[in-house]
């Protein structure tokens, strides 16, 4: 007859979480991400009967093992919630240091330093300042990132903007520019000059009406004249009086 397999201890399964804890807080993982993995992980064992814990030679400690197969459990969660990464061809040009790095940064969420400075000790590594040319050279890959369903929800779909459409609109707007310019040539160099102040300088009625020593009602009634000449012109031109006002604002 078969002796029942013993199930880990209550202090087996407290350090089991403690490694969880630990190497999750090392990579950087997300606390929504964290949950997630250690909640597969307990899954996993559970279902295999915590064959780990069988497996354990005693050649290193408890600790140590248990790093190592949380580890691994890991890559394999990441990978399948993400896909298996795959360096950029750039990283892979610059040689297998640049993939680490890119790696770290870019998926495992390392800041530059750490991952320098875990890399830095590594047999064969180069030099510290060549890892952070290295890493300065991949780290703008974009990071991966989880999001829940509602914050997708939340998104605005990105509008498709039709090439022929926005030439047509750049065409329309050069040509109001011109009939605008070609109007204000019509008026007398000190009504234009009015015009430039008001509009690109920003300059109030009330203030070019101290600097000019005039009246601001005889001012604002000599505007008045100014737009309606330019409306006119304008719009006998097929341009709307707001999309020069529009124009003369900018």
């Amino acid at each position: 007859m078969t002796e029942p397999t013993p199930s880990p201890s209550a202090q087996d399964l407290a350090l089991l979480d403690q490694v969880i804890r630990n190497v999750t807080r090392a990579r950087r993982l997300l606390r929504e991400d964290a949950e997630d993995f250690a909640q597969s992980v307990h899954v996993r064992l559970v279902e295999r009967d915590y064959h780990v814990f069988r497996q354990f030679a005693g050649r290193s400690s408890l600790r140590t093992y248990l790093t190592i197969v949380v580890h691994r459990m890991l890559l394999d969660w990441q990978n399948h919630m993400y896909g298996k990464w795959q360096p950029s061809v750039l990283a892979v040009r610059l040689g297998p240091f640049a993939v680490d790095l890119e790696r770290m940064i870019c998926r495992d969420r390392f800041s530059v330093d750490e991952a320098v400075e875990g890399l830095r000790v590594v047999p064969g590594a180069p030099s510290v300042d060549e890892l952070h040319r290295l890493a300065a050279c991949v780290s703008h890959r974009t990071r991966r990132r989880r999001v829940s369903d509602d914050v997708l929800a939340q998104q605005h779909a990105v509008e498709f903007e039709d090439p022929v459409i926005a030439r047509e609109a750049i065409a329309r707007e050069m040509r109001a520019h011109r009939v605008l310019a070609g109007a204000l040539r019509q008026l007398p160099a000190d009504d234009r000059e009015l015009i430039v102040q008001r509009f690109r300088d920003r300059q109030t009625v009330q203030s070019l009406a101290r600097a000019l020593q005039a009246d601001p009602k005889s001012l604002y009634r000599r505007f008045d004249r100014m737009f309606t000449t330019l409306r006119k012109g304008l719009e006998q031109q097929g341009i709307t009086s707001a999309t020069a006002a529009d124009m003369l604002a900018g």
